[in-house]
């Protein structure tokens, strides 16, 4: 599963379980309800600021590890 697919199941993942609509995320994110929508299905490839938003009104952050080898 790459990246964007991982980050796109999480959103919709949060928005579920907490009862959070798109257009109150994206309300939280500064965004309209609109790029919170085509940010789900795939349509957009977030820019950076947006996924740290995201992640940040999630409770979540993304944790940079090596590679095994």
């Amino acid at each position: 599963m790459s990246l964007r697919d991982r980050l796109i199941e999480e959103c919709r993942t949060y928005r579920r379980e907490n009862g959070v609509t798109q257009r109150e995320l994206g309300e939280k994110l500064g965004k309209h309800t609109s790029a919170v929508g085509r940010f789900e299905i795939g349509a957009i490839d977030p820019r950076l600021k947006f996924v740290q938003n995201l992640l940040n009104a999630m409770g979540k952050e993304i944790i940079i590890v090596d590679k095994v080898r």
